[in-house]
């Protein structure tokens, strides 16, 4: 939840509320939505206004957690769920501020303001499954949930969320932890250990320090101050009456926080709800006392589910008691938009039905949305709408929690970009995987037409409603499978699924199954992204970006190494590189006298190398993955030099601020979004495809550096090839083998010339324009042209789709 002010009133005092601890030999329980944006905001170099640098990301994640293993701390990792339907109101009023923060993100505000980028999560949890660190998600809120298992273990919680001030836990601030371990002598061990120093909160010693504040009290502090559920004005009258401090050096609300102590020390629960609901108008106090009795049972710690998906006992627990609610109690549901006021219909796939736009406005439905029974998990629902398989593979962080709220809700919300917002909302190019996606999670439960209520941002960065219809078949499969029998299929059939809602056909197959099988998801997304684009105009610029930066991230990164300072590569492997590139040279010149002057004490090594440079393979590798098998380590750690320039941004754009182009960053943030939502159907259809790891594939800076690198050049693949990777043979054949196969995936592209005013000159062939002809039903891009319909046929099948230069 939060409670108003909580959190910086402690820090001011944490002399006298928090104690120094070492963090170590022991367990704790992680709050991880909390950790992954706290871990996000200090990568500095992690550049928001670009997308995301995911890799950088996931190497500071894996710092942190090993850092904790050196310390001999055993994590537990617990992440939110679903939204409660009384936050709704409270995630919608921070949606638009999320949106009015990606607005304004430039590579000079990006230090200032944070937009968190859309695999942020994802990207935590894949680095916890590579260290093999538990970690679960929620039903919904994660916060009762994490004290229930810090309870169960006895051990402290480490989050940065002011409710576990009021939670019965000792809780660590992050921002107390020094990432830095210090060392220490074992009494068990000789050899030398760590520990972690932080501060910790007991909440014992904090009510003993206001003179023995009875620990029930300390949830109607946090409704009175003000959290997720409840708006502190609403209390506005009673905080009136209440005897403030007069130091005027400290806030107002700090002033409340310490006369609200002071005042509380004389109640007890039943006689402080008492003289607040005096405050409250007759015909408020029905509602008031409900929020009240929940916020009061919101901090009481009960059982927790997600005890076997951590792999700890449950022995010794208690049984939860709570009131069910049934089917019954989901129907009727008011939505929580109103006032038609426009249709929109989308053009990017035929999947997709009418659209309506609905605007946003506060009053009695949202205030009606908080009085609705509270949901502590999806067992309390009907079986039919989770499935025991859909069950466990949320809680297992498999399935992503949106899905909760499309079930539960009927309602998405769409996470806001760093995007050009004079553009379409980036994510309008996955309607159609929206609509499909929404149809393989109600088929076979549907008694009523249902529709998907998708908050998204208009061009004004404005919230509206779109009213997306479910998609509930498609060519191959005409039926989609009730949600239950989904793992029942067969891999063939839910291939065929996700063939079929991103737009693959027989001779797509065919060409996706010549890449490896971690990189077939992605492949798929920058298809469907490369087939559906509209606005801005796709150039080989963008195709060209995306490959180079696989060829960085998946291929040089986990042959070489993870590097981005060159200091430290050329300090680690220097010796070792003028060693390859003395080789290399005599390869060339085949001069074999010059191999005896550098064997000296190397002579393993250097046979080594010799054995292991790369022959002339380009005319060996038919397939993406056999030419990935057969590139050479040596040759990519010749490459990390090159590679370094496009992962750090131009100082220029925070000094010239003009040079930023966001319609740039938006075309990556349109491929984001196909890439989430292709993500999210191969897990929803139980991952025919193995998932990708986003943070071997993509990195906003890098993707945004090198394109606007390559667009300065006509022939992109040749200066690739013989500029960047002119000094690794074996890369270079395995860009050749990826950007035929990728081209191969745009057959149905028709170039066309269009004549380009000059000043007072005679006129020059200009850019180019292409219609999609097999994408859907978005309305062809036509052109006047000297040569109509011309189809270029070059060596390099980019060649002629780069001659018109890039749009931005």
């Amino acid at each position: 939840m939060g409670v108003r002010g909580l959190t910086s009133y402690i820090a001011k005092h944490s002399d006298q509320y928090l104690e120094p601890y070492e963090l170590k030999d022991g367990s704790i329980i992680i709050d991880g939505n909390s950790l992954a944006s706290q871990l996000y905001s200090l990568v500095s170099n992690c550049n928001s206004a670009f997308g995301g640098d995911y890799d950088k990301y996931a190497n500071y994640v894996k710092y942190f957690f090993s850092l904790l293993k050196r310390s001999c701390v055993t994590s537990f990792v617990i992440f939110d769920g679903g939204y409660e339907a009384r936050k709704l109101p409270t995630v919608r009023a921070r949606l638009k501020d999320k949106v009015s923060t990606a607005k304004i993100i430039t590579p000079l505000t990006q230090s200032k303001f944070k937009c968190f980028p859309l695999f942020m999560i994802e990207v935590f949890r894949d680095v916890l499954a590579s260290m093999e660190i538990p970690f679960a998600q929620c039903d919904f809120e994660a916060d009762a949930e994490i004290a229930a298992v810090a309870q169960r273990l006895q051990c402290p919680v480490l989050s940065y969320d002011s409710d576990f001030y009021v939670y019965d836990v000792l809780y660590i601030p992050f921002s107390t932890v020094v990432l830095k371990p210090e060392e220490h002598e074992s009494v068990q061990y000789t050899d030398v250990r760590h520990h972690i120093d932080c501060q910790i909160y007991n909440r014992d010693k904090f009510l003993d320090s206001l003179g023995g504040l009875d620990k029930s009290l300390l949830p109607v502090v946090s409704a009175l101050l003000g959290n997720d559920y409840v708006e502190h004005r609403m209390f506005e009258n009673f905080l009136s009456q209440i005897q403030l401090p007069r130091n005027c050096s400290v806030s107002k609300t700090e002033r409340q926080i310490m006369g609200l102590f002071k005042w509380l020390k004389k109640e007890n629960v039943e006689t402080a709800v008492e003289k607040i609901l005096q405050h409250i108008e007759g015909r408020q106090r029905k509602v008031v006392t409900k929020k009240l009795n929940e916020i009061i049972a919101g901090y009481r710690i009960r059982l927790s589910n997600l005890f076997p998906y951590l792999v700890i006992p449950m022995e010794g627990c208690s049984e939860l008691e709570c009131s069910s609610v049934t089917a019954a109690n989901l129907k009727g549901k008011e939505n929580v938009i109103h006032s038609f006021s426009d249709s929109y219909t989308d053009n990017n796939s035929h999947q997709i039905k009418t659209v309506q736009i609905y605007e946003h406005k506060g009053g009695k439905e949202n205030r009606r949305k908080l009085d609705e029974p509270l949901l502590y998990d999806i067992d309390m629902l009907p079986q039919n709408m989770f499935p025991d398989w859909f069950k466990d593979s949320l809680r297992c962080g498999n399935l992503p929690r949106c899905f909760i709220n499309m079930l539960v809700h009927q309602i998405h919300f769409s996470a806001p970009q760093v995007e050009n917002f004079s553009l379409p909302f980036s994510h309008r190019i996955s309607l159609s995987l929206m609509c499909a996606i929404y149809g393989l999670l109600t088929a076979g439960n549907v008694t009523h037409e249902l529709q998907l209520q998708y908050i998204v941002y208009n061009k004004n960065a404005q919230l509206q409603t779109l009213v997306l219809s479910p998609t509930y078949g498609t060519a191959s499969v005409k039926v989609f499978p009730p949600l239950k029998s989904i793992p029942d299929l067969p891999v063939s059939i839910r291939r065929s699924l996700l063939f079929d809602v991103t737009g693959f056909d027989a001779d797509d197959i065919v060409i996706l199954n010549s890449f490896p099988d971690e990189w077939k998801i992605f492949i798929v997304a920058l298809t469907y992204w490369g087939r559906n684009v509209s606005e801005p105009s796709l150039t080989i610029h963008h195709i060209h970006a995306v490959l180079f930066s696989i060829i960085s991230l998946n291929v040089v990164d986990r042959r070489a190494g993870y590097y981005r300072s060159k200091k430290t590569f050329l300090k680690q492997n220097g010796d070792k590189l003028k060693k390859i590139v003395m080789l290399q040279n005599v390869k060339e010149n085949e001069d074999k006298t010059d191999i005896d002057t550098i064997e000296g004490d190397s002579g393993e090594l250097l046979d080594l190398f010799k054995n292991n440079l790369p022959c002339d393979r380009e005319n060996n590798c038919g397939s993406v993955t056999d030419a990935l098998m057969a590139v050479s380590s040596e040759e990519c750690l010749c490459l990390v030099e090159t590679m370094l320039q496009y992962h750090q941004m131009n100082d220029g754009l925070r000094s010239n601020p003009s040079l930023f182009s966001v319609s740039v960053v938006h075309m990556f943030a349109q491929f984001q979004s196909c890439l989430l939502h292709v993500k999210h159907l191969n897990a929803l259809l139980n991952l025919p495809f193995i998932q990708c790891r986003v943070d071997n594939f993509y990195s906003g800076t890098f993707i945004y550096n090198a394109y606007m690198s390559f667009k300065k050049h006509s022939d992109v693949e040749n200066y690739v090839l013989t500029h960047l990777l002119k000094c690794a043979s074996s890369v270079a054949a395995l860009y050749r083998v990826m950007v035929k196969s990728v081209t191969d995936f745009f057959t149905h592209l028709t170039v066309t010339q269009r004549r380009k005013r000059t000043h007072k000159k005679k006129k020059k062939n200009g850019s180019k324009c292409y219609n999609k002809s097999a994408g859907g039903n978005e309305e062809n891009v036509s052109v006047r042209s000297q040569t109509e319909n011309m189809r270029f046929i070059d060596h390099n099948r980019f060649y002629a789709l780069s001659l018109g230069g890039s749009n931005q």
